[in-house]
């Protein structure tokens, strides 16, 4: 199967001729409407673990077709820097193209330092008022990065905001994800999308797309990262020519990658 931004919006217009209609996460946390057993609504999301630049592509062909997500951004990302000018006028460029952002936290490494569930609650909280203080949105949801057993049983308190792995609150929802290219979502494996997408109504969905393995269609994973890393690496370099002088004239480097042994 072909992970492609074309292939991807086929899906998005199949979806709407089958009569879903895109929500945020706020219709679960305002209650409205107050049933959502046969609204026919998908729940978009995007896990930005990487690359904003793929997630601001994403954002412009979504809107090109009148689509709402919510995109989740992380304080802790490896590769980017939400608060570099670079990043930070990207999602604002995505809240303005009418999307929704939520927070990605990052649950593994609280894992790996023996945190309390209550730590962990405190700083989803504390990360979540950081987005909404710098881009001026409100935080809705939290989606978990490498998510333990306590997220999936429910034993985090998020507060207000959404787990988007409540099995409570999200019970009207079918969950399928893009994770590592197993996508499972039943109409890829249908010739003909629409009419797979339209025996599905009225079912809810919650659908995670990576937005890296959509904009980057090479056919191998490693390849896509090897993109993904390319391209902050890139966004770090014209912030610096542009903004710091004590860098030196404008110069580019070249990244080469080679296999580990």
């Amino acid at each position: 199967m072909s992970f492609d931004l074309n292939k991807y919006r086929e899906l998005l217009v199949n979806a709407q001729k089958a009569g879903y209609n895109f929500c945020d996460f706020s219709v679960i946390t305002e209650n409205k409407p107050p049933s959502l057993s046969k609204s026919n609504t998908c729940l978009l999301r995007h896990d930005v673990d990487a690359d904003i630049s793929a997630a601001l592509v994403m954002a412009k062909l979504e809107q090109q077709i009148e689509v709402a997500s919510t995109y989740f951004i992380m304080l802790r990302s490896p590769l980017y820097n939400l608060l570099g000018r670079k990043n930070h006028s990207m999602v604002e460029e995505i809240i303005n193209l009418g999307h929704s952002i939520g927070l990605h936290y990052d649950q593994g490494f609280d894992s790996i330092r023996n945190w309390s569930l209550t730590q962990t609650a405190a700083a989803i909280e504390r990360e979540a008022q950081v987005i909404e203080a710098q881009f001026d949105t409100k935080v809705t949801a939290v989606s978990f990065h490498q998510p333990g057993s306590e997220v999936l049983n429910g034993d985090i308190d998020t507060g207000f905001r959404v787990n988007t792995y409540d099995r409570k609150r999200l019970a009207d929802f079918e969950y399928y994800s893009d994770s590592n290219r197993q996508f499972k979502l039943p109409e890829f494996q249908n010739v003909n999308i629409e009419d797979s997408l339209a025996s599905m109504c009225p079912n809810n969905i919650q659908l995670l797309i990576h937005p890296i393995w959509w904009v980057y269609d090479d056919m191998a994973t490693e390849a896509v990262w090897d993109k993904a890393i390319s391209s902050n690496f890139q966004n770090m370099q014209e912030q610096l020519i542009e903004t710091e002088r004590a860098f030196g004239l404008p110069r580019r480097f070249d990244i080469s990658f080679k296999q580990q042994p």
